[in-house]
């Protein structure tokens, strides 16, 4: 899964040259980002920002893990 294709265009995804665990390390960056917004939003932040940027944060790093399954499968499948 890529984030936000536009047009048939993915707008973030993992490129093949890219190691699997820089992608992963970026991920889990990405995650950690999440969870300070989260729990920003939760605390009482009333314009809901923190939100849609931890939701879109979130499609990221989901991107990028998709990414980086895909190409380990497909790696095993040429093994």
């Amino acid at each position: 899964m890529n984030f936000s294709p536009v047009d048939g265009i993915h707008l973030f995804k993992v490129n093949p040259d890219v190691p699997v665990i820089d992608a992963l390390e970026h991920a889990s960056c990405l995650m950690s980002c999440v969870n300070y917004l989260t729990l920003l939003g939760g605390a009482g932040d009333d314009s809901g920002s923190v939100i849609w940027a931890a939701h879109y944060l979130g499609e990221m790093a989901k991107a990028i893990i998709d990414d980086a399954a895909n190409g380990i499968f497909r790696a095993d499948d040429k093994a």
